[in-house]
């Protein structure tokens, strides 16, 4: 959570400091970099994408995660919280409820994706 803090003490003076704009580009790359983050996972057996990204809510930061897999199911997995490192696995415990709801899996085969 410290660089997370830095970061945002970082982006707040540049913010409010007069600056180039080459110098605010290069400070919300490299947030973007250190607080987005998108992949792939395997969901039993199956390939499938996750994204986090940053989001403020009531001043506060959250982060916002979905899990879908392309070319199983238009099931879509979403989680906020402020936790960035818990984001991915509640997004896909969310996907496993969604598809369990739908019959695409047994709620035996959601269960250690749920924990």
């Amino acid at each position: 959570m410290g660089r997370v803090s830095m970061l945002l003490v970082v982006l707040s003076i540049a913010l409010v400091a007069p600056s180039q704009g080459f110098l605010k580009d290069l400070l919300f790359g490299e947030a973007k970099k250190a607080l987005l983050d998108d992949g792939n996972t395997e969901i039993l057996d199956h390939v499938c994408n996750y994204r986090v990204m940053p989001r403020f809510k009531d001043w506060e930061l959250y982060f916002r995660g979905d899990v879908w897999c392309p070319g199983w199911t238009i099931i879509k997995g979403e989680s906020l919280t402020r936790s960035r490192t818990r984001v991915a696995n509640k997004a896909v415990a969310d996907f496993a409820r969604k598809a369990v709801a739908q019959g695409l899996i047994t709620q035996e085969d959601a269960q250690p994706l749920l924990e």
